[in-house]
């Protein structure tokens, strides 16, 4: 469908990066180019979305439960940051929807937890023996490289399911990957 101001594409909505998504694609860059610090991550892949620049740190996975274990990273460029309030549909449509095993996660199933950096909104799944899943998310003005020119707000999105409690499974997001330790 053709309007006044362009090409809009079918079943789409007015994401301000909505086309960017669509045509750019993820690059592997080195793990000392992640915003954050993960020392075991796997691997880092990042994209320029014009408003935004994205990251995708993949994480070790060592349980039978499917899906990857993967922290999603949004730089947001001055006036393109959400609000402050945390807004649960907001955070999924930005980072394309809910990961397995969390697709009918709800605000109601959310806690929240605090430390130096702010707040992490989280909520866990234990799908059997001692695997615990969380899906977790928070905002920072602050990261432990340099954030891309003009960004003023980091937003996450961590999927994490490990043998354990979901303290070991928030560690990738903690007040520790905000510090200036080594990539991995």
């Amino acid at each position: 469908m053709l309007s006044a101001c362009g090409l809009r594409l079918p079943g789409s909505t007015d994401s301000p990066t909505e086309l960017a998504e669509a045509v750019t694609e993820f690059r592997v860059v080195p793990a000392s180019r992640a915003f954050i610090s993960v020392p075991q991550a796997l691997m880092v892949m990042e994209r320029d979305l014009g408003r935004a620049v994205e990251q995708r740190i993949t994480l070790p996975n060592a349980t039978a439960l499917t899906g990857e274990n993967v922290i999603m990273l949004r730089a947001q460029k001055a006036g393109y940051a959400r609000g402050t309030r945390f807004v649960l549909e907001e955070q999924l449509s930005q980072f394309g929807g809910a990961p397995s095993p969390f697709t009918d996660v709800s605000e109601g199933a959310l806690t929240a937890t605090s430390d130096s950096f702010g707040d992490i909104t989280y909520t866990t799944i234990r799908p059997g023996g001692d695997v615990m899943c969380v899906l977790a998310f928070r905002r920072t003005q602050t990261a432990s490289r340099a954030l891309p020119r003009g960004s003023r707000a980091l937003d996450i999105m961590m999927r994490n399911c490990v043998s354990g409690t979901a303290e070991k499974a928030l560690t990738p997001i903690s007040a520790a990957a905000f510090g200036l330790g080594q990539p991995g």
